[in-house]
């Protein structure tokens, strides 16, 4: 495969230089050195995938010098080249892993073809390490779609993570919002190393897996590493792997295995079959952060509601009762009164009027929003219920001086509907009407019986609603204009009551209107 790297070792200069061309020549990436020593100096320094090596060299010969990388690199495959290989050297040679031989002298071919059949079981190796991988995922993907718990997740990871990677210990650390990483879980760890384990995000390998978004794999002590700062461990550590879990972007943590018992380091191969189950961990535990947030997010909202219909229901009814002494009081004052003071009675009726709307308005909005609205379906007669309304509300009409007119055919048949809720419905659709009518202005309330179905209308002679707000005013604590709320007053809950409330019965509102000329609400029911 081209781009492959490939280090020579080889103490003879012509046959190094044949073989550097040769390789080169093939589209790999090669260098040369003359002994083994330089080989163990330049793998140390530099990632390879492959050393062909002379057999036999001054100093150090090529079995010596792979023994040595093999031991803190075992995915560096290697060919040997020789001229009187024996018996002997063959075996140690096969023990290491050298599966290929080419025999001085030989021909370029020769050299390309070994070169290629060990660079291909070692693509073949790989291969395997990545559908290894495939099974604990598989395992680990069920655990996550059974679990959107935090606690739960970090547990699954690390037994699969030691299990998989015939690790003594594994270890999932988090990073919380002070920057620090904590461990999460753990497994071959002691109880007080996890419960005291804290340190900041840029300290230590994990700080630098992080800081360098790389996954770490260390072969020997890393204490003597001089990447990591000033290190404390009780542990001689053979080998280990730092992975950083990176979710969209976001680095959540770090995944964490290491041997100290067996000799054996971890390989490419582990580190691949580890990224595998930490890219997958990385998801998991985003998901499970953001509906641990949602659950939270919700139970406030929960809260604030419950605080919210706490406060309407309490607030309504210790309102309504001294306001309908105050109400009782004015109105009898009011009659006895004349003259000024009589005018001045009437201004505190009418806002007290004013504060009972709200008031209702505010209760009906609570029954709606926890579903305590009790509706009873029955038969509901227009007239009586019209003329309910117009005791309710006709003092607020009178006060500013508006003619008010009933247009109902004696013969209309019942509707059906709840009568509670339908008195509700046109007392907001007459007190938007008063409100929004000018002084001496004109309501007619007219009902009418339409191919099955009853439509009670009130036409006004108010401002009128420009075209496109008319479906907006049906919105909560919406109103057309600012103005018109300094104005009129009110907070903008009437409409939107009224059309939930015709919701619940199975009615429908509709609104005709011209600015200027006025509107037409129309509460259509179906007939009895």
């Amino acid at each position: 495969m081209a781009g492959e790297r490939i280090l020579i070792a080889d103490d003879e200069p012509d046959v190094r230089e044949m073989c550097v061309r040769t390789l080169r020549r093939a589209g790999y990436n090669v260098v040369g050195v003359g002994s083994g020593q330089e080989a163990i100096e330049r793998v140390q320094q530099e990632h390879f995938d492959l050393l062909l090596t002379d057999l036999k060299m001054p100093q150090m010969g090529g079995l010596e010098a792979y023994r040595t990388i093999h031991a803190s690199n075992p995915d560096l495959m290697a060919v040997v080249m020789t001229g009187f290989g024996t018996m002997e050297a063959a075996i140690d040679a096969l023990r290491l892993g050298v599966s290929e031989f080419v025999l001085k002298p030989f021909r370029t071919a020769e050299l390309v073809e070994a070169i290629e059949r060990a660079l291909s079981r070692r693509r073949m190796q790989r291969e395997n390490a990545r559908l290894k991988a495939l099974i604990p995922l598989f395992e680990l993907s069920h655990a996550f779609m059974s679990s959107v718990d935090l606690a739960v997740i970090p547990q699954h990871v690390v037994r699969i993570a030691q299990h998989e990677l015939r690790a003594d210990n594994a270890s999932l650390m988090l990073l919380n919002y002070q920057g620090e990483l904590t461990i999460h879980s753990a497994t071959g760890l002691s109880e007080q190393v996890v419960a005291t384990t804290r340190q900041k995000a840029d300290q230590g390998i994990a700080g630098y897996a992080i800081t360098h978004r790389e996954t770490v794999i260390l072969q020997g002590d890393p204490r003597n590493d001089p990447r990591f700062g000033e290190m404390q461990s009780s542990e001689q550590v053979r080998s280990a792997i730092c992975l950083p879990l990176i979710h969209q972007d976001k680095v959540l943590g770090v995944l964490n295995v290491s041997r100290i018992a067996q000799p054996v380091p971890f390989t490419e191969g582990d580190a691949e079959l580890l990224a595998v189950l930490g890219s997958q961990a990385a998801i998991a535990i985003d998901n499970a952060r953001l509906f641990q947030e949602i659950q939270t997010a919700y139970k406030k909202l929960a809260e604030l509601d419950h605080l919210k219909s706490e406060f309407i229901s309490i607030a309504a009814h210790e309102l309504r009762s001294p306001l309908a002494v105050v109400l009782t009081y004015a109105a009898l004052l009011e009659a006895e009164a004349t003259g000024q003071m009589r005018q001045h009675l009437g201004q505190v009726t009418q806002a007290g009027m004013q504060l009972k709307s709200i008031i209702d308005e505010m209760i009906s909005l609570r029954e709606i929003d926890t579903g305590e609205a009790q509706v009873t379906i029955s038969n509901v007669i227009i007239a009586e219920t019209v003329t309910g309304v117009l005791e309710d509300l006709g003092l607020l009409a009178s006060r500013k001086h508006q003619q008010v007119q009933v247009q109902i055919p004696p013969d209309l048949p019942p509707a059906r509907g709840d009568p509670r809720l339908v008195f509700l419905i046109l007392s907001n659709l007459l007190s938007n009407a008063i409100k929004f009518t000018p002084e001496q202005g004109s309501i007619t309330v007219t009902a009418r019986s339409d191919e099955g179905r009853v439509v009670v209308a009130i036409h006004d002679t108010g401002v009128g609603i420009p075209e496109a707000e008319l479906e907006r005013i049906f919105q909560r604590f919406y109103q057309v204009e600012d103005s018109l709320r300094r104005k009129h007053g009110g907070i903008g809950l009437g409409l939107a009551i009224a059309r939930e409330m015709a919701d619940l019965i199975g009615a429908k509102i509709e609104v005709v209107s011209k600015e200027g000329e006025g509107s037409v609400f129309s509460l259509i029911l179906p007939q009895a």
